[in-house]
């Protein structure tokens, strides 16, 4: 019988798993549209995430990107580029009260962004479980 998995390795199993999403989705434009990538890069760099943080016996009050963000300041800053990208996919979906609801549709020139976001908190995830 398998041990269970730690919490941290569940996340860091789904992140990958959406990541390698995200990359396949890359050759098939014509099915993952911009916004179909958008929301799979968001589950992943979600997952690596609370990976990140359940490694460190912490969990996040909230699971937009701006609340994980401010979250990671105290424990590792991250470079001004990825929380410029991160804020990005916070700029396009406000869901989370109904007097602000809006969400804009992505457009192909974003697909980029989405993917370089995902990639680098891919590495900050990966950095932190391999040490």
């Amino acid at each position: 019988m398998e041990a269970r998995k730690k919490d941290w390795e569940q996340f860091l199993e789904e992140g990958r798993a959406f990541h390698r999403a995200v990359r396949g989705g890359l050759k098939r434009p014509e099915v993952f549209t911009p916004d179909i990538i958008q929301n799979i890069a968001a589950m992943g760099i979600e997952k690596y995430f609370m990976a990140f943080f359940t490694h460190r016996g912490i969990l996040p009050k909230n699971h937009t990107m701006t609340d994980f963000i401010e979250e990671i300041k105290p424990l590792r800053p991250l470079p001004a580029e990825l929380e410029k990208k991160l804020r990005y996919f916070d700029a396009l979906q406000s869901i989370c009260s109904l007097d602000t609801f809006q969400i804009t549709k992505p457009g192909a020139e974003d697909v980029e962004r989405f993917t370089q976001a995902i990639d680098e908190v891919a590495r900050l995830a990966e950095a932190e479980l391999a040490g």
